[in-house]
């Protein structure tokens, strides 16, 4: 049996979270890159879509294992309520001297009592969406690393943060920080949008690195599941180092994924054998330098990051070791623990009262009477790059203006309209068209990419603070004008109560002809 599991498009919807700031406050496009959509450039995000829709192997059968005794950890949590460094920590709203230039809020410290209860081994900690960890551990400073835990989840949400570990992760990478960090999350980037736990996403966008190898590779099973779910469940990443030379000139590192003791995929097997892939994916594997970028202040976190609301759930026994285990130390890790502990799920220790803590769902539009043009499925279930409107020209000289109705899920700031700017009048994508080229893609929450939009100019007065409730069912009236030589796009939109807001994207270069259509991402359009 064989799966298209990695495209182009995963790399697109995968860069919803993580980056850039709107503006000059800084509050941006929220976790979206966790999450992040400046890696849909295929120069950035992956392999173009050719070499990215490869067919996968029959997964090769478990070798056997035979247990291995540990060395010694480099750090270790067990989560049993004593003393062991870590900080309990909130989100807060940005201070007016922030560094996190690239995040929605401060991570701060939080007074909170954390929970510990019966866990895979020993106590366990719970952290009940109030409050989360800063793990305050120190860089192995090498390319060679094993991080591993237990978790149960009452619930995740995509981009959603569980262990996140690296360099300036609240940073924009485009003020000349290293950016570099792994984050284990959930997506929505299996076979036909299946969830994933965990995906292994990680980035070197670290523009100081020596040798310049941005890129923003993940990995997973592939098994289009969801683990650590209601569920005990041993995450161990290994980076074992090795340099995996892209085809595009990026360079990643040799990685494997355990699952409870069990080898689920090994990137460097995959890149000399093909063992998973009949052609190497150069992207299903780790960033390099997450441990060792130099200087900079390097970040460790466990369900908390600056842009998604905080994990619910459990983590118990999180080691480092600053050397890539064997299958067998992996094993031996593994039988430390119980997986058949049961656990209780805590309400928010928010006072007496409090609401308990519920897993997001996207906001109902069933009612909603559409009375123009439908982009977009009216549920919020269309994944990012597959539904698109008609392209129209904007000739020379002039602008085309377009009213529609926006409506998102709310569940993240990028699932909202986005703007695509090309050359072609008969596609929006290169498949087929060799004289395809994209300006530029724009998005509703204020970021983008392409290869011209770093020389763009981009300015909003968005109220992030209501940024999802204003945007949903708002009239949108977005004008394109080519300048010759430049473009500029520009939106009005009005929320349902009446506020009006501006947003622009000006400058943006253009060669050729221009033409645009729009997209959406976990949302619809009604054009008018």
């Amino acid at each position: 049996m064989k799966k298209k599991l990695l495209s182009i498009l995963l790399c697109g919807t995968m860069i919803g979270s993580m980056l850039t700031a709107c503006g000059s406050d800084g509050a941006g496009n929220g976790e979206s890159t966790q999450q992040q959509r400046e890696a849909g450039n295929s120069s950035e995000a992956g392999n173009s879509e050719a070499e990215n829709s490869v067919e996968q192997s029959e997964a090769p059968a478990p070798a056997e294992v035979t247990p291995e005794a540990l060395p010694d950890a480099f750090a270790h949590y067990t989560f049993d309520g004593e003393d062991e460094g870590y900080t309990i920590v909130k989100q807060a709203n940005k201070a007016d001297d922030s560094v996190n230039d690239g995040g929605t809020y401060d991570i701060v410290p939080s007074d909170a009592t954390p929970i510990y209860a019966d866990g895979a081994v020993g106590k366990a900690l719970y952290m009940d969406s109030t409050y989360a960890l800063d793990l305050n551990l120190e860089p192995t400073n090498t390319d060679v690393y094993t991080v591993s835990y237990w978790v149960n989840a009452r619930f995740f949400f995509d981009f959603g943060p569980t262990l996140q570990v690296g360099y300036n992760i609240g940073r924009a990478a485009d003020v000349g920080n290293n950016v570099t960090w792994i984050n284990v999350t959930q997506t929505g980037w299996g076979a036909d949008n299946a969830k994933l736990y965990p995906t292994i996403w990680s980035r070197n966008e670290a523009s100081d690195a020596q040798d310049g190898t941005d890129c923003w590779p993940w990995m997973s099973g592939w098994d289009d599941s969801t683990h650590g779910k209601q569920e005990w469940a041993m995450i161990t990443i290994v980076c074992s180092g090795e340099k995996q030379d892209g085809p595009n000139g990026t360079t990643t590192v040799g990685a494997q994924y355990y699952l409870n003791g069990q080898l689920m995929y090994d990137s460097n097997d995959n890149y000399t054998n093909h063992t998973y892939w009949e052609e190497w994916t150069w992207d299903a594997s780790l960033a390099p330098n997450v441990m060792q970028p130099g200087d900079s202040e390097f970040e460790s976190y466990f369900g908390i990051n600056y842009w998604d609301p905080l994990y619910v759930g459990y983590v118990d026994d999180l080691y480092v070791y600053d050397q890539a285990l064997t299958a067998g130390q992996v094993l031996s890790l593994y039988q430390l623990g119980d997986p058949s502990v049961s656990v209780e799920y805590f309400d928010v220790a928010a006072g007496a009262g409090a609401a308990e803590p519920a897993e997001p769902v996207a906001a109902d539009h069933s009612d909603v009477e559409i009375t123009g043009t439908l982009v977009g499925a009216q549920d919020c279930s269309t994944a990012f790059w597959t539904e698109f409107s008609d392209v129209v020209a904007v000739p020379e000289g002039e602008s085309v203006t377009v009213n529609f109705k926006n409506y998102t899920s709310q569940l993240e700031n990028w699932n909202n309209f986005v703007v695509i700017l090309q050359n072609v009048a008969d596609a929006h994508s290169a498949d087929d068209n060799a004289d395809y080229k994209e300006y530029v893609v724009v998005r509703a929450d204020n970021f983008g990419w392409g290869d011209s939009y770093e020389g763009a100019t981009a300015e909003c007065d968005w109220n992030w603070d209501t940024f999802k409730a204003d945007i949903d069912g708002a009239d949108v009236e977005l004008t394109i004008t080519n300048n010759g030589g430049t473009a500029d796009v520009v939106a009005e939109v009005t929320s349902a109560e009446g506020t009006t807001y501006n947003q622009s994207y000006k400058g943006i270069a253009v060669d050729g002809d221009l033409y645009y259509c729009l997209t959406v991402d976990g949302s619809f359009i009604d054009i008018q």
